[in-house]
């Protein structure tokens, strides 16, 4: 529990949306030594009365004159200036971080290398139809610290946390979910060792009341099962648990009984069954009925720039998967679809490895052209090569693979493409910020040019 009362002196750093939900909630609060520190010069302008500011390339500089350090996800945990601040005494904490010591009712948070949004939307769903008070934030939506005003002992909040978010928790949430946690964010965490530590807060600090749910089909459940104090939950789409939920055959299960058939299922992709399980037990234990997660399940059909269904364009239907910034979920995007299929992918770097998501590229039968652009086209169109070298394809492969400039090219390369009755889906696979502000800004632009097309 962090020490401070409305005298300390207190720092935020970064000043995106959790930095600024932050010093919104100091100042409603009367806390009234802040400073906001952001590379960015134009905060100056911004800020409440009152309000200090340091800015620009030396805004890290010199933390050991705070008592109190607020650090935003986008400023590593581990990077020196703010270690050294931690050293000299000074207390770092997050918004998240202080939600969750202050928090008076029960909290679920789920974390994973993809799918926590849809989880997380999930579960809120499932706990509103049975008349649940549940709140929906964290690195989805709202900040968690805008709740903290607002929740109830009765309520229930549900966070989507990432592992920038976990890195300084010191209290756990009571019922944790793990998704599958594969690799991501090497161009912020030091290796994949540091990125998988990251993400053991949400269980480090749980106790025997708490709830752990993990997914038994990844090799992660070997480092996360040893830290679970409390109830340890199971989800699998390969085998029967007994504790928890599972796929069997076409139809899903929550310890032997049945829930629904997984066709029953509205989200688009077989890997979606993963989000599913999880918020199944997590309904469970709080006592939802079975009617009540089965509307949920027939009905959502999934977050926007998660394989969103944009439009049918003569007979072919466009799909904005832009959220997709891994090879792992671009790989689950191409195995949606069974239908003929041009894939757009590519975009910023971010330190992924290439190889298996190439190989899914020549072995998927549908999938018959890959439209590369961005930072990363040239890796994936050698990791392609390679890919077909390896597999002994090298006269050449029945997958197209065409480069293009952008984005609006590519969609016009792939109106040309595309076959009747088939598919083009844009999962890049890499992140956005070579050409566009973020995954939303690259989802709403394939949006607005397939919107175009006659």
């Amino acid at each position: 529990m962090i020490e401070m009362d409305q005298r300390s002196k207190i720092a935020i750093l970064g000043y995106g949306v959790e930095g600024k939900a932050m010093l919104e909630y100091l100042v409603d609060h009367n806390y009234d030594n802040i400073t906001v520190c952001d590379k960015n010069v134009d905060i100056k302008d911004k800020m409440p009365n009152g309000v200090s500011v340091r800015f620009g390339p030396e805004y890290l500089d010199n933390l050991m004159d705070f008592e109190v350090i607020f650090r935003s996800p986008g400023i590593r945990y581990l990077e020196p200036r703010v270690q050294s601040a931690k050293a000299a005494g000074v207390q770092i904490t997050s918004s998240t971080a202080f939600f969750m010591d202050q928090a008076i009712c029960p909290v679920i948070g789920v974390t994973g290398t993809k799918g926590k949004g849809t989880t997380c939307t999930l579960i809120h769903e499932m706990l509103s139809e049975a008349g649940e008070d549940s709140y929906l934030g964290g690195n989805i939506g709202k900040p968690a610290v805008e709740f903290l005003d607002h929740i109830k002992g009765k309520s229930v909040m549900v966070l989507e946390l990432s592992s920038f978010q976990l890195q300084d928790l010191k209290n756990s949430p009571d019922y944790a979910v793990i998704l599958n946690t594969t690799t991501d964010h090497l161009d912020y965490h030091v290796d994949r060792n540091e990125y998988l530590k990251a993400k053991e807060s949400l269980l480090a600090h749980q106790n025997d009341d708490s709830v752990a749910v993990l997914n038994k089909d990844y090799d992660y459940v070997e480092n996360y099962e040893p830290l679970v104090k409390g109830e340890l939950k199971y989800v699998s789409v390969e085998e029967e648990v007994k504790d928890g939920a599972y796929v069997m055959g076409d139809e899903i299960f929550y310890e032997g009984e049945k829930i629904c058939d997984a066709s029953d299922v509205a989200l688009v992709g077989a890997h979606n069954l993963e989000n599913i399980l999880p918020a199944i037990v997590i309904a469970k234990e709080f006592d939802v009925k079975k009617k009540d997660i089965v509307k949920v399940i027939k009905s959502f059909k999934g977050l926007p720039h998660r394989l969103e269904l944009v439009k049918e364009v003569k007979g072919v239907r466009y799909y904005n998967d832009s959220f997709s910034t891994t090879a792992e979920t671009s790989m689950a995007a191409v195995d949606s679809f069974d239908e003929p299929t041009v894939l757009i992918a590519g975009g910023s770097g971010k330190g992924l490895d290439y190889s298996n998501w190439a190989t899914k590229i020549l072995t998927k039968p549908s999938l018959h052209t890959v439209i590369l652009i961005g930072a990363t086209a040239e890796q994936m169109d050698q990791a392609i090569i390679d890919a077909e070298k390896k597999l002994g394809d090298a006269e050449g492969s029945p997958t197209r693979v065409i480069l293009r400039k952008d984005l609006e090219e590519a969609i016009l390369e792939a109106f040309v493409r595309a076959e009747k009755g088939g598919v083009v889906v844009m999962s890049p696979a890499a992140a956005s910020l070579d050409q566009f502000k973020n995954y939303k800004y690259r989802g709403r632009a394939f949006r607005k040019a397939v919107a175009k097309l006659r």
